[in-house]
């Protein structure tokens, strides 16, 4: 056999451009793997993730050994795989004859060698196929040596058993997802480029592409090249999307379907008529009988194929592949498009798939049937929960007797609750007055045309901050017409959601509860998830944060219906990213923000993007990213007054508020205090909560300590009479900050001691964010046995746990006399703790102490909690901080 020649441009990582996007959460978790005993870090998505660019950034910042070898068809000849691998480690050439058992060898030797940590990067580990060549691979997977980190870049699953690994946890994966760019990251991908983009640039470029880096870069290149203006006018948005998709298509055409057989892409041009399918319906559309195995064949070249498996149908393709196949089919044979909508009409109409029907008979342009199915059909939609697909159909209904016909316009009434679309809102109850006034409603039932009206009403005034309005609306509403129904049910949605916005927490609770309880009997789902949110909201304010965290978490379990995830998951991430702030943990309450916000990209910005923004900037504003924050909430309030969202408007103009009083951002804070008077003058002291909470700060700041604290005697009264625990804790640190400012410490260490057992017993970990943050001093001061002797604090403190838990990022800077109130660490901790400080691995701790290594793990994730850290470094740096290190 010929000896293989090797290929240099194997062994370096490509160059990385000038301009390019810093992942620092990414390279954070490639660069813990090691400490976590992790042997693979798999970086897995289709092409063009920035799978290669990551791998370059991490190997960029390696201060120890490192090695890159990228990975080619070649490479499943055994030889060829060994000697590059040989070269790679940078070990002598082999002198002929070359013999392959003998280089292996040579590599484990050098690598059981190793005295240091090493990392071998493998990039495009999906093109090493072959049996024989990843045996080489499955040994160092199966014994592999102590101080080998291993990080490939691979599309699709790769041809190793890596089982083993995800059982004994050393198997850490970085998926499309993770990957995918949100809309900050886009705007700051094209500031380092250069480019400046407006929010609605960067929304359009996320929701095209899906967060896809490729999509985005072809976009921010073109927009370089054709020099697009930065005003958000929709023409050119929507020329530079279409622009974009053509390039896009044609790198599809070029990079993904050109290598593909011909029967791979007549099934993937067939379902790409639908948004979804699984291998019955493709079957239908294909003609083909092997559609099981057609759709492995996608999955193991991950061809932008997309499986989700709590959904009746499980498979979708990444929009923008579906929108290049589908495009190039429509322009080949136009008939066979209109046949196939049809065919998969037929196809879901009959299994009960009802919204995707309706869908098909839209883009068949059969609007006979279109308006037939509706008819027929209307209730199954909505309660199905597809509002996205709802607005879509109806919007591409043609004519005034499509617009004029009552059943769908009350269907269309129904999706206002959702899309929040005040503009949509004010259009339906026109319509519905025209049809009431030529009596074309249906003589059947009346009242439900008029709780229609009544909901819309309602729902106007809580979208527009007219609370009280909106209760007396829904009020006369249920007296005249009472008749139960699904819009009885949304009338008590919106009156529990108007009381929720006037701190009113036990009328709101019996409302939503008992709409929510009547939405279910009557099937629906998708809806209710807006009721299980402000349920959540309403136990987060009531201090019940394990009964919220459990509502979010059962919304996220698979449906017993079998119901479609879709847009109201919305509902789910932001709550349960709400009690993931509430109980400190932003990086996971970012991950739940930005799974959310991902959702409200794919649908009208008025649905859902400003609150998500609002709640991302609360995420910031946390963690003391104020310029993010301050970022965020002006976007989000941005948004609200484009789409008349008045009373979101207000709510996160008083959390900027805040922020400013924090900078001293003295413009801000006057600009505020006119519109704050001026909702003063309109709705008296009908206001929210936190337009009221952010006033007090505002008048403290400005030396108004007088109006600050009869603002805080009435806001405690509301609190304590709803039970809003969440309102106390925050009145408990405004009322610290205002007898700190007279120098009564004795006074402000009560009120922090109030606060401090109220978030104890509750659960709340937010005491050191927003103002609390800047009251860390007294917290200190606080927890010391002495200052508690001396302030006559006679409660007991909190357990140590619990403790350390609400007072999260205040103990590496505690005082000595403190750390005696944290947990303490026990002896088998403290000698793991050692041995950690004197760089030993997992297993060389496990052999010195002669223990498991599972108990070694146990042991240093106990440290790290204890420690409050994320890894190795940041425990040490505590334990150093805090002396328990000699």
């Amino acid at each position: 056999m010929n000896r293989p020649v090797l290929k240099l441009n194997k062994f370096r990582p490509p160059r990385l451009p000038v301009a390019t996007l810093a992942r620092p959460a990414l390279l954070q978790r490639l660069r813990e793997a090691p400490q976590r005993d992790v042997l693979l870090s798999l970086v897995r998505a289709p092409l063009g993730y920035g799978k290669s660019t990551l791998l370059a950034q991490y190997a960029a910042g390696l201060e120890s050994p490192w090695a890159w070898y990228r990975l080619d068809s070649g490479d499943n000849q055994p030889l060829a795989l060994i000697l590059h691998l040989h070269h790679a480690l940078g070990l002598p050439a082999p002198q002929p004859p070359v013999n392959v058992d003998c280089l292996w060898a040579a590599i484990v030797g050098h690598l059981e060698g190793l005295q240091s940590r090493f990392t071998l990067i493998l990039d495009d580990l999906h093109l090493l196929r072959s049996g024989p060549a990843c045996r080489y691979l499955e040994e160092l997977l199966q014994h592999s040596p102590g101080n080998l980190h291993l990080l490939a870049a691979c599309e699709g699953e790769p041809a190793l058993p890596l089982n083993h690994l995800r059982r004994d946890q050393r198997l850490q994966t970085v998926d499309a997802l993770e990957l995918a760019l949100g809309s900050e990251e886009i705007l700051e991908l094209g500031q380092v480029r250069g480019q400046v983009l407006d929010s609605d640039l960067a929304y359009v470029m996320r929701s095209g592409s899906e967060g896809w880096i490729s999509g985005i870069l072809f976009a921010l290149a073109l927009r370089a090249e054709q020099g697009y203006p930065d005003t958000s006018r929709r023409e050119a948005l929507r020329l530079l999307a279409q622009q974009t998709f053509e390039h896009v298509a044609g790198y599809f055409r070029e990079e993904v379907l050109r290598p593909l057989s011909a029967p791979l892409l007549h099934f993937l041009e067939r379902v790409a008529v639908v948004r979804a399918f699984d291998a019955d319906l493709a079957a239908s559309l294909s003609g083909t009988d092997n559609t099981p195995l057609l759709i492995r064949q996608l999955q193991n070249r991950d061809l932008f194929i997309q499986q989700r498996g709590d959904e009746r149908l499980v498979y979708r393709l990444h929009p923008l592949l579906r929108r290049t196949l589908y495009q190039s089919l429509r322009q080949r044979d136009p008939g066979r498009v209109s046949q196939l909508h049809r065919q998969a009409a037929d196809w879901l109409m009959e299994r009960h798939h009802y919204t995707e029907a309706v869908y098909q008979l839209g883009r068949a342009r059969d609007f006979n049937r279109l308006l037939a199915a509706i008819e027929r059909h209307s209730f199954d939609l909505l309660r199905e929960g597809e509002v996205n697909a709802i607005v879509d159909f109806l919007a591409d209904l043609p004519g005034e007797d499509a617009a004029d016909h009552f059943t769908l316009a009350v269907t269309e009434a129904s999706t206002v609750i959702v899309t929040n679309d005040v503009s949509h809102a004010s259009r339906c109850l026109r319509r519905l007055d025209r049809l009431v006034r030529r009596r074309e409603t249906p003589g059947r039932r009346p009242e439900r045309v008029h709780q229609t009206l009544g909901f819309l009403r309602s729902r106007l005034a809580a979208l527009g901050g007219n609370f009280s309005h909106g209760l007396n609306l829904v009020d006369r509403t249920l007296r005249q017409y009472p008749q139960a129904s699904a819009a009885t049910a949304v009338l008590r949605f919106n009156r529990a959601s108007c009381l929720f916005a006037l701190g009113r927490l036990h009328r709101a609770r019996e409302d939503a509860t008992r709409a929510l309880a009547e939405l279910e009997a009557l099937g629906f789902v998708g809806y209710t998830n807006m009721l299980q949110l402000l349920l959540g909201q309403i136990e987060l304010a009531l201090g019940l944060i394990d009964l919220a965290e459990q509502r979010f978490l059962a919304l996220g379990q698979p449906r017993p219906s079998g119901a479609p995830r879709n847009f109201y998951d919305l509902f789910q991430h932001l709550g349960q990213g709400q009690v993931l702030l509430l109980r400190n943990r932003p990086a996971q309450a970012a991950h739940c923000f930005s799974l959310a916000e991902a959702l409200a990209l794919d649908f009208p910005h008025c649905a859902g993007l400003p609150w998500v923004l609002h709640h991302q900037a609360c995420r910031h504003a946390a963690q003391g990213e104020l310029a993010q924050a301050r970022a965020r909430w002006d976007e989000a309030r941005r948004l609200a007054r484009q789409f008349k969202l008045f009373a979101l408007y207000r709510q996160v103009g008083a959390w900027r508020a805040r922020l400013a009083v924090r900078e001293s951002d003295s413009d801000y804070i006057l600009a505020w205090l006119e519109e704050w008077h001026w909702c003063r003058r309109h709705y008296g002291a009908e206001l929210q909560p936190e337009e009221w909470l952010a006033y007090a700060w505002v008048q403290r700041h400005l030396g108004q300590q007088g109006s600050a604290e009869q603002i805080a005697l009435n806001l405690r009264e509301l609190a304590q009479a709803e039970d809003n625990h969440q309102l106390q804790l925050d009145l408990h640190l405004l009322d610290a900050a205002l007898h700190q400012d007279k120098g009564d410490r004795a006074a402000a260490l009560a009120s922090l001691e109030q606060a401090l057992q109220l978030a104890a017993r509750d659960g709340y970990g937010q005491l050191l964010q927003f103002e609390g943050g800047e009251l860390g001093e007294l917290f200190r001061l606080l927890v010391t046995p002495q200052a508690r002797r001396q302030y006559d604090l006679d409660q007991p403190l909190p357990p140590r746990e619990r403790l350390a838990t609400v007072l999260q990022g205040l103990s590496p800077n505690v005082p000595r006399d403190v750390q005696r109130q944290l947990e303490p660490l026990t002896p088998r901790e403290q000698d793991v703790l050692r041995r950690m400080a004197r760089g030993q691995g997992n297993q060389q701790i496990a052999d010195g102490l002669y223990i498991s290594l599972s108990t070694v793990k146990t042991h240093i994730n106990n440290l790290f909690r204890k420690l409050n850290a994320s890894d190795r470094d940041a425990a040490l740096q505590a334990a150093r901080t805090l002396n328990l290190l000699d």
